[in-house]
C-alpha cells in the first residue's frame, strides 16, 4: 500500500483566485438576463395598462385632456363653450372715436388682434369687466370661449329683452343705461 492511500481522500483543489465559490460567470449572466427580461415584461405591462386607460377614458389620440370648464370630460366630448349668437347680439356695439380720449394718451389696442383701434371702428365693450375690443374680433373669440380675452371673467350678459308694450316708450339699450361708454378706462 502506498502512503497516499493511507491518509484518505485528497482535499478538493482550491478555487482559482478572483472567483467566488457560489457564482460562476455563466450563472451571473443567467441572473442578469432573467432580471432584464422581467423588467422588460413589467415595462410592457405598464405601457399596455396605460394604453387601455387612455382608450377607455375617451382620449382616442393618446392624450387625456381635461380642464376646469369641461369638468373632467375629454376635449372632444365637451359641450360648446362659447356664448350663443343671441347673447352676442344683445351686447352693445359703439363706434370708436380717438379724439374723445385726449391726444397725449397712447392709442387703444384690441387684445385679440393686437392692432390699434382707428376712428370709426366698431367696438364692443364687454358687460361686467368693460374691456373693449373690435366687435368682429371679440365676437369670434366669444363664439369659441365664454370669457374675456384679457381678464378671463365671464361677461355679465344682459337679460333677454322683451318686446315693449304698445303704449310704452322705447327703453334705452340694456347695459348702456343712458350713459356714455368710457373706453379709455377699460384697457
Amino acid at each position: 500500500m502506498s502512503t497516499a492511500d493511507a491518509s484518505g481522500p485528497a482535499p478538493p483543489p482550491p478555487p482559482p483566485m478572483g472567483h467566488a465559490r457560489c457564482c460562476t460567470s455563466g450563472a451571473t449572466l443567467e441572473l442578469v438576463g432573467a432580471f432584464t427580461a422581467v423588467c422588460l415584461v413589467l415595462y410592457g405591462v405598464i405601457l399596455y395598462m396605460n394604453y387601455l386607460y387612455v382608450r377607455w377614458s375617451g382620449g382616442g389620440d393618446g392624450v387625456h385632456r381635461t380642464d376646469s370648464s369641461g369638468a373632467g370630460m375629454p376635449a372632444r366630448k365637451r359641450p360648446a363653450a362659447g356664448i350663443d349668437k343671441a347673447a352676442l347680439a344683445a351686447m352693445p356695439v359703439v363706434t370708436f372715436k380717438a379724439g374723445a380720449h385726449g391726444g397725449g394718451e397712447p392709442a387703444m389696442e384690441c387684445a385679440v388682434c393686437l392692432s390699434a383701434m382707428q376712428d370709426g371702428d366698431a367696438v364692443r365693450a364687454l358687460p361686467g369687466c368693460r374691456h373693449a375690443f373690435h366687435a368682429a374680433c371679440v365676437d369670434a373669440w366669444l363664439c369659441a370661449r365664454a370669457t374675456c380675452p384679457v381678464c378671463r371673467a365671464r361677461p355679465a350678459l344682459p337679460p333677454p329683452q322683451q318686446a315693449p308694450k304698445s303704449g310704452a316708450k322705447a327703453a334705452a339699450p340694456a347695459g348702456n343705461s343712458g350713459r356714455q361708454l368710457d373706453l379709455e378706462s377699460q384697457v
